[in-house]
């Protein structure tokens, strides 16, 4: 049985806290090495479609004061630039404020790494620097064109360094034959260690180009697959009913028997 959060949103300080506390993540958070807290920032546009810097800053102040550890913002945007994205949304001037180093996965050093029991991608390029870190994945929930949803495990594709998967956009190739299959091998080859989700205000229908749609939630899980089926449950869609769900159940975490904290 996997434990997910569901906490009312206030503010982002106080309901990322609240939600954090439920799932004891105080007593799990890493005593040594690097947290990552990766956000989507898939392109420069303004929330819903990319994680608000304010909910960044709530998981980055819940961190610091549970850890002594070094915490880094990571991404690696899906168009355009990283640089350009942390600046439109306000995560160079979050960075400057804390001190934070700003991590660009798209460019930052990578190793290739084979895996013999994935779907389809059986090699992936992944961010040295990643491989180790705590990750922490801190999507704002959306619907998604290509995935029904597109929640903590889909964020993981930041994580792919865009010189190796671009195409008509950053991360195209991850994209084909099954975007589906490709979430799940993603995460078998690094899945987030905790996630925190935006429902505050979801994007329902597109992605890219939905329609704001407030939610008034905060979730956390260490489950990436409870928390996306809880999360995509919110949008309307049933979770036995997302490919990329049915095919990570039992290997990446799981929706059967989730114990819903709510708060």
């Amino acid at each position: 049985m996997s434990d997910v959060a569901q906490v009312a949103f206030t503010d982002f300080t106080a309901s990322v806290a609240r939600a954090l506390d439920l799932i004891g993540a105080a007593e799990r958070l890493p005593a040594d090495g690097l947290i990552l807290i990766k956000p989507n920032l898939t392109n420069a546009d303004c929330p819903p479609v990319t994680t608000p810097v304010a909910a960044a800053e709530a998981v980055y102040l819940y961190c610091r004061r549970h850890s002594d550890v070094e915490i880094a913002l990571a991404e690696g945007c899906g168009s355009g630039t990283t640089a350009a994205t942390f600046e439109a949304n306000g995560y160079t001037d979050l960075a400057a404020r804390h001190g934070l180093r700003l991590i660009d996965f798209n460019d930052t050093p990578a190793v290739r790494l084979t895996r013999d029991d994935t779907h389809q991608l059986d090699e992936l390029w992944l961010p040295e620097i990643a491989l180790d870190a705590f990750i922490i994945s801190l999507p704002v929930l959306k619907d998604h064109c290509f995935t029904d949803t597109t929640v903590a495990m889909k964020n993981m594709f930041g994580l792919a360094p865009a010189r190796y998967y671009r195409g008509s956009w950053n991360k195209s190739k991850l994209h084909t034959p099954s975007t589906h299959k490709s979430v799940v091998d993603v995460c078998l080859y690094k899945a987030p260690d905790l996630s925190v989700v935006d429902a505050s205000v979801a994007l329902a229908g597109m992605h890219l180009s939905g329609t704001p749609t407030p939610l008034g939630k905060v979730l956390a899980s260490f489950d990436p697959v409870a928390v996306d089926a809880v999360a995509s449950g919110l949008l309307g869609h049933e979770p036995a009913g997302i490919e990329y769900l049915t095919l990570a159940n039992g290997r990446l975490g799981s929706m059967d028997g989730v114990r819903l904290l709510e708060g």
